[in-house]
């Protein structure tokens, strides 16, 4: 019987243990916000674990994040146990990516205004167009952050015959990937100045926060597009609201500056100190990208969660579970 214990699935659905042990018997499984007796767990998975779920086994040497990410919490925790490494699941990439496509979209054709005048049999949109309406093909494009979401964001305005660039911090001069022109971060501002879309799809570093600056949002040409599916930090948010009074731009929104918690909590929470709700050139999104209340999506985290183990056990040294 093989050795291996992961603690902690259980918190990805009630029946995740239960599904895990079914497939490899040898495994052990133990859950809990608080450490098993004897705790000799190989693998932790949890997004946000305490320090005592950290430190509690010996035998700790891998903590799997169940989405895209390291919080900050979690990574200041982590600085002080080197020996555990991360793994990180990206089982929300083609939904967030789909979401994204949805909001240049809907942004670009002023779908939302369109839909409220037809709700009153308006038909007024067909013969004058909001402000801002625009076509993408033949246009630029800019997707910041060329990971899971942003490659396949990428690959989908590629389709829509735009001229497609991407941003990626880890790049230090241009290069092709196909159709699309991938380039280091120095050159978003410039980039940006001239693209008819601009999907954010970057994780929240010091490095990203504030990209989207005052200036780089200023110098976005008329009419263009921004869609923001990665985190409220990489945008000056006053200077995304003025811009957008002026109905220049439009934008697609997936991620706030103030967001509500858990499902019990989930009404009278203003999503920004400015009152994007009144634009009728925003299209609003609850941070929904990733579609985490479909039981499709829990099963597509679970099966990436389960790659990550069969990888880690196959890994593992034979041990005694007394660690």
């Amino acid at each position: 019987m093989s050795d291996f214990w992961v603690h902690g699935v259980d918190a990805l659905d009630d029946d995740a243990a239960a599904r895990l042990a079914a497939v490899h018997p040898e495994w052990w499984f133990s859950d809990g916000d608080v450490p098993p007796e004897g705790a000799a767990y190989d693998v932790l998975v949890a997004g946000r674990p305490s320090l005592q779920l950290l430190t509690a086994s010996k035998r700790l040497r891998t903590l799997v994040i169940p989405f895209a990410g390291v919080p900050a919490t979690t990574s200041e925790l982590l600085r002080a146990h080197p020996e555990i490494a991360v793994r990180t699941v990206h089982h929300t990439a083609g939904p967030t990516a789909e979401l994204a496509l949805g909001l240049v979209l809907a942004a670009a054709r002023a779908l939302v205004p369109a839909d409220q005048a037809m709700r009153v049999g308006d038909w007024t949109p067909r013969f004058v167009p909001p402000t801002p309406t625009m076509i993408l093909a033949e246009h630029p494009a800019v997707v910041v952050g060329y990971g899971e979401v942003g490659r396949r964001v990428a690959r989908s305005l590629v389709a829509l015959d735009m001229e497609v660039h991407a941003i990626r911090g880890s790049t230090s001069s241009p290069y092709a990937d196909g159709d699309v022109l991938v380039h280091p971060t120095d050159e978003f501002a410039t980039l940006a100045s001239r693209a008819r879309v601009v999907v954010l799809a970057a994780p929240a570093t010091p490095r990203t926060a504030g990209l989207l600056s005052a200036e780089v949002i200023d110098g976005l040409p008329t009419p263009s597009v921004v869609v923001n599916v990665a985190r409220a930090t990489l945008v000056d948010e006053k200077a995304l609201y003025n811009r957008l009074l002026t109905g220049e731009i439009a934008a697609g929104l997936d991620v706030w500056w103030t967001e509500a918690s858990s499902a019990d909590a989930a009404t009278g929470v203003a999503a920004s100190a400015e009152p994007f709700h009144e634009l009728p050139n925003v299209v609003l999104s609850p941070h929904r990208g990733g579609a985490f209340s479909l039981r499709e999506v829990r099963d597509l985290r679970l099966a990436e969660v389960e790659k990550a183990l069969v990888t880690l056990a196959g890994g593992r040294a034979a041990g005694s579970r007394d660690g």
